[in-house]
């Protein structure tokens, strides 16, 4: 067993591995993220004062991290921890932050305020498809294998939406 000690006090509410599991990556107290490399140990601090966040994911090739939180998406290189970009904006706040990838790294999807899907190309940060108004109140957004979202909302529904369609399955 191999412990860590990242810096700040408190809990470590959420971690998680990077595509190849060479690097963990941890929140810490106060919104800090932080990355460990596995191998030997070394803390790399990526950012400090993001605030509050409700998850965060790697891109399933390990090119990018994304998290979700109360001003939109962050998106990082996953090789060298740089901010790349923010998307979704204060449309993404109000609790929400879930994000998901999809399977082949092309896209990343939230739910909004609006209780809208949204769909954006995590390598440029365009925005590529909004589904839907009102649908979901919150929730997570998962990608299934083959290229499905389901997006499970705070209204005891699943609801499972085909990404290119924009309709509702």
């Amino acid at each position: 067993m191999h412990s860590f000690t990242l810096g700040g006090a408190g809990s470590i509410p959420s971690v998680e591995f990077d595509a190849r599991s060479k690097n963990l990556v941890a929140s810490g107290p106060g919104g800090a993220f932080q990355a460990i490399k596995i191998s030997t140990g070394e803390v790399t601090t990526i950012d400090e004062g993001i605030g509050w966040v409700a998850e965060y994911r790697f891109s399933p090739d390990g090119r990018f991290m994304a998290a979700g939180g109360a001003g939109g998406i962050i998106i990082w290189d996953a090789r060298t921890w740089k901010e790349l970009r923010r998307i979704g904006g204060e449309s993404l706040g109000g609790g929400r932050g879930h994000v998901g990838f999809s399977r082949d790294g092309r896209y990343i999807a939230a739910i909004d305020t609006f209780g809208r899907l949204r769909f954006w190309d995590p390598a440029t940060g365009t925005e590529i498809h909004v589904v839907g108004e009102g649908l979901l109140p919150d929730g997570a957004v998962e990608f299934t294998i083959d290229g499905r979202v389901l997006a499970a909302g705070a209204d005891r529904k699943v609801h499972v939406f085909g990404p290119r369609s924009g309709s509702r399955k």
